[in-house]
């Protein structure tokens, strides 16, 4: 179970998320607490899987320059297996379990087009249980995975409530009911 997380932690991570190699001295430097602290919240924060410290690749600099998101339509019954074999191409880069008229999203990063096509067609719709496939190549990503961080107030939103963490006692109490927007998606659809 993930220990509840306060505003040094909540600190600690957004410094992080700027630098993750920065320093435990300097981390606590910048917020006025002692070193040994930081290097324990860190210990913690990764021990409890909050945070992962890991290097994050640009798929374009080392030649892969196609980002496509796929969405496939699964046979009843078959989605862990398909998505299994989905985590274990080196292609992937993300797969999820979705709702909706699609089963499972993925994300691939291809060098080309024409790299693109063949993974569709020779691998994709190959696997036992694949009914579809809908395709969108990704021009331009604004923002990835990796640069969400954690809003300014410390909110935590769970389903349509938002709920704040009280600095003292860690009490969550419930406030206004959030608006749930639909995530839409980017760049042009094209079907395979």
């Amino acid at each position: 179970m993930v220990r509840p997380i306060d505003d040094l932690d909540r600190s600690i991570i957004r410094l992080l998320q700027e630098d993750s190699r920065m320093p435990s001295a300097e981390i606590a430097r910048r917020l006025g607490v002692a070193e040994r602290t930081v290097r324990a919240r860190i210990n913690r924060l990764v021990q409890d899987g909050v945070v992962k410290l890991v290097a994050i690749v640009n798929p374009a600099a080392l030649g892969y320059d196609v980002t496509a998101d796929i969405f496939l339509e699964v046979e009843p019954g078959r989605l862990e297996e398909v998505a299994e074999q989905l985590v274990a191409m080196e292609e992937v880069a993300y797969v999820g379990l979705t709702t909706g008229d699609r089963d499972i999203s993925i994300q691939v990063f291809v060098p080309s087009v024409d790299a693109l096509y063949r993974f569709i067609t020779e691998k994709l719709q190959r696997i036992p249980g694949v009914v579809g496939t809908t395709t969108y190549v990704v021009p331009r990503v604004l923002k990835w995975l990796h640069n969400w961080s954690l809003p300014a107030d410390g909110a935590v939103t769970t389903g349509r409530r938002v709920v704040r963490r009280r600095r003292r006692g860690r009490a969550a109490r419930s406030q206004a009911e959030a608006s749930v927007t639909p995530a839409t998606g980017t760049g042009g659809g094209e079907n395979a």
